[in-house]
């Protein structure tokens, strides 16, 4: 039973990421008790609600968007992201599909649609839609990040670390890409490595439960582990269901 448990923790976690879109927007809409009368105004709104959690919500606004304009391709993206969440991928998949139909150079669709093939193990698609991404938006890190996990998972450590880095390169302050680099560092067998990258991830975002289950790993495999439980314990006050993060801190505890 330890053993397994164990071998489940060592895989660590690294995540890919989708993407939504604001119309002519930066940054999270105010939009909250504005009234709304343009498909922009609709997607915008629902953008803040899904970024809140309330994806039902979010897909009300999406879907008043589309009624008003049945072309608004950034309101397709955005539905489909919304239906990932609720781990509808066929209906994700489809609205990422007419998004692309409408406007052919949206990249973040084909990212998107790129995270669901990833997720469901269809690598060399992922790569693919990854791939049509970049040729379109080179300076998206979101992309990069995406293709490495989609390597790494392939087995191409080298072209994931590669990948991480450009990421990290474009946006310094991208805390999954550091997260998904200690993994691949991990992996490589440079803990030291991994530990920076994961602390630099944990700067940048302190409740990022993933990077302190990661560092906990990393902790294990140098042999510290309190530092492990430590890390563990934070996880698990982030994430308190998470049935991985309760069994390697059980496993941890009983090697203390």
């Amino acid at each position: 039973m330890r053993k397994a448990a164990f071998i489940l923790a060592v895989a660590g976690i690294f995540l890919f990421l989708a993407s939504c879109q604001f119309f002519h927007e930066s940054k999270l809409p105010e939009t909250m008790g504005v009234s709304l009368v343009s498909a922009d105004d609709y997607n915008n709104q629902g953008i803040a609600w899904r970024c809140l959690g309330e994806l039902d919500q979010a897909i009300e606004c999406y879907d008043r968007a589309l009624e008003l304009d049945p072309d608004h391709a950034i309101a397709y993206n955005n539905r489909g992201v919304a239906w990932r969440l609720k781990g509808d991928f066929q209906q994700a998949v489809k609205d990422y599909s007419k998004a692309l139909e409408i406007d052919p150079l949206l990249a973040a669709a084909y990212n998107n649609r790129g995270v669901i093939y990833g997720m469901e193990g269809n690598l060399g698609q992922a790569i693919g839609h990854y791939n049509k991404a970049l040729s379109i938006d080179i300076f998206c890190a979101d992309y990069y990040n995406n293709r490495g996990v989609a390597r790494e998972m392939k087995g191409d450590l080298d072209v994931a670390i590669d990948n991480y880095e450009k990421a990290i390169e474009i946006d310094s302050e991208h805390a999954v890409a550091f997260n998904n680099l200690g993994v691949a560092m991990r992996v490589r067998g440079d803990i030291d490595q991994a530990i920076d990258n994961y602390n630099r991830a944990l700067e940048l975002n302190p409740a990022f439960a993933d990077a302190y289950y990661n560092r906990g790993i990393a902790w294990k495999m140098k042999g510290d582990i309190r530092q492990a439980v430590s890390d563990m314990k934070k996880a698990l006050s982030l994430n308190p269901k998470n049935k991985k993060y309760q069994i390697f801190l059980a496993y941890l505890e009983s090697r203390l």
